[in-house]
């Protein structure tokens, strides 16, 4: 194989990774946004922050795309359509696999959602978008376990930085505190 060859193979998993690991911080940083909005932890007005909040989620949205379509070009992994697209049918760590396509397809459903609340109606959309985390924490279990740099030190420096913020958030969030009734969740 010539050193071209082996370029051309390895790209589409290099795109893949790269999206995968982009869609995970901008996710990371959108729920993160989306909690101090939620719980007004931010002084800003709160357009502005909604307009940073939309742009970490359509960047995640696209990175979600990238990463799965990539895929399709891997001559390592060759899955089909269906492999990236219907949970737990691929072959590769089917079980995280099929966690981050869950998380993947919750993740763009509830950033597309954001274009129809109006018709939706906002406290029907407050709600559907409380699962924005869920899908999240679905991801980042996607990354550890079917992700190739899961064991790597850089990766996991990096994931660290990027999640135990938001975990200790949506800890903070969802957790009672001690003498006082939990946080409505939103």
């Amino acid at each position: 194989m010539t050193v071209l060859e082996l370029a051309a193979s390895t790209v589409p998993w290099t795109v893949s990774r790269a999206a995968g690991i982009s869609a995970l911080l901008a996710a990371s940083c959108s729920v993160a946004l989306g909690l101090a909005i939620a719980t007004r932890r931010i002084r800003a007005t709160p357009g502005e922050l909604k307009v940073v909040h939309e742009a970490l989620s359509l960047t995640t949205m696209v990175a979600i795309v990238v990463h799965a379509g990539a895929l399709l070009f891997d001559n390592w992994l060759e899955p089909s359509v269906a492999d990236l697209l219907v949970p737990f049918s691929g072959e590769h760590a089917p079980f995280w696999t099929g966690i981050g396509i869950i998380g993947g397809w919750a993740l763009l459903t509830l950033g597309l959602t954001y274009y129809v609340r109006g018709r939706i109606g906002p406290q029907r959309w407050k709600r559907m978008h409380r699962f924005a985390a869920v899908a999240w924490l679905l991801s980042v279990g996607h990354a550890l376990g079917a992700g190739t740099d899961a064991g790597s030190g850089w990766f996991l420096v990096s994931l660290g930085a990027a999640v135990l913020p938001v975990a200790t958030a949506l800890a903070l969030r969802w957790l009672p505190a001690h003498g006082r009734r939990p946080a409505a969740v939103s």
